[in-house]
């Protein structure tokens, strides 16, 4: 093996050794490092042609969501598929690596638009339209809205 593989066998070795075994809280040794410090959130640089697609798949996302709660509003979709699109539009912009005021923003937009649908899935489950199954899937989806919000107030 040549000296230079050698000596890369070995450091990924070590790296591999330093961050396995037994989970202990917080970061590994090579992680904890102050060389590292700061850098758990940062993503390697993106080509233009990424950025426009993550940006494309955000507001193909919108559009989709949209046109559901117009239909929604007529009674042509449910719950269900008005949640899912909702989850899209967050999904799609976590994954894009949107972060600061951007990103807070649609997290916002999607949280405070499953608190509205979960007082709606309450009020229909006071009359009976709904069970309680769907109350509890509502609750569940608004505590994931906060915690990403949450999560991304902190990081970004």
């Amino acid at each position: 093996m040549a000296p230079l593989a050698a000596r890369l066998v070995f450091a990924g070795a070590a790296l591999l050794a330093a961050c396995g075994g037994a989970p202990t809280p917080g970061p590994c040794g090579p992680c904890a490092s102050g060389a590292s410090a700061g850098l758990e959130h940062v993503a390697a640089p993106r080509s233009a042609k990424v950025e426009q697609l993550a940006k494309r798949r955000v507001e193909l996302a919108r559009e989709r969501l949209a046109q559901l709660r117009t239909s929604f509003e007529h009674g042509a979709t449910g719950l269900d598929e008005l949640f899912a699109a909702l989850r899209d539009v967050a999904f799609a912009a976590r994954d894009s690596g949107f972060h600061g005021e951007e990103l807070r923003s649609i997290l916002t937009d999607y949280r405070d638009a499953v608190a509205a649908l979960r007082d709606l899935t309450r009020e229909r489950a006071s009359r009976g339209a709904v069970g309680e199954g769907a109350v509890q899937r509502v609750e569940v989806l608004l505590a994931e809205a906060e915690y990403w919000l949450g999560e991304a107030t902190e990081h970004h």
